[in-house]
């Protein structure tokens, strides 16, 4: 379901004036607060979209995710194309699969495609590792509160530094998705896996592969979301170095 829905007979209209904000606003470097929520306050109006206490809010960030100091409401970063952060994360199985999600059929963007094992929108004032243990705890149903019990030394690493990724969609209207994504990864042990269950429904199930399946899938792009394509190569990266790579079991 689109975050959104436009009247069939201004759509062609609104598309290209939204094109053209996300043009001048270049992801928030070249707007305002003050711009910016009055045209959230426009586009309320014309969308009959009125605010709620349920909004989620998500912090607008410059390219290397630092935070601006202002918020915007999810789906008005994703109309206008304002930047904001996303974090990935990779669990291995105790013993060495990658644990890979099936998005839900029912998903706005890449329904029963695989992607990473969690993955998500970093809600307004979460820091990344707290935005990452809360991802994980929606869609997999591992809390936080018990974090040593799942994970092997109850900490999760850094996967490089943030990179930018920048994708509108063909929806009407198009979904202008400019993340600043951050990667991390962890070890589950054999009572995190046995204890996982998709808690919040984004997540129909886990696949549990090679790491070599995961390059043969991407490169044969089957059933392979964006996210899992560009964060797997820095997940491979940090896991086999070049200096130090050989070649992982299949």
């Amino acid at each position: 379901m689109a975050e959104v829905a436009f009247p069939v007979a201004v759509a062609q209209a609104w598309t290209t004036e939204l094109a053209a904000l996300d043009s001048a606003w270049q992801g928030g470097d070249a707007a305002t607060p003050a711009v910016v929520q009055a045209s959230l306050a426009e586009w309320r109006l014309r969308l009959d979209r009125l605010q709620t206490t349920s909004e989620e809010m998500l912090d607008v960030v410059d390219a290397a995710g630092t935070l601006r100091g202002w918020t915007a409401p999810r789906w008005f970063c994703h109309l206008t194309g304002l930047r904001h952060r996303v974090v990935h994360l990779f669990l291995t199985s105790p013993q060495g699969h990658l644990v890979l999600q099936m998005r839900a059929p029912d998903k706005a963007e890449w329904p029963q495609h695989f992607d990473t094992t969690v993955g998500g929108h970093l809600k307004a004032g979460q820091d990344w590792y707290e935005g990452a243990l809360g991802e994980i705890g929606e869609e997999l149903g591992l809390a936080t509160a018990v974090v040593e019990k799942w994970l092997v030394g109850g900490r999760l690493y850094l996967v490089g530094p943030v990179y930018e990724r920048h994708g509108v969609s063909r929806d009407l209207p198009p979904i202008r998705n400019r993340q600043v994504n951050q990667t991390f990864a962890g070890e589950l042990t054999e009572w995190g896996l046995a204890h996982l269950h998709f808690a919040d429904g984004e997540v129909a199930g886990v696949y549990l592969c090679p790491p070599a399946e995961v390059q043969r899938m991407i490169a044969n792009d089957f059933l392979v979301a964006p996210g899992l394509r560009h964060a797997f190569p820095r997940w491979w990266d940090w896991r086999f170095p070049p200096d130090l790579r050989e070649t992982p079991s299949t």
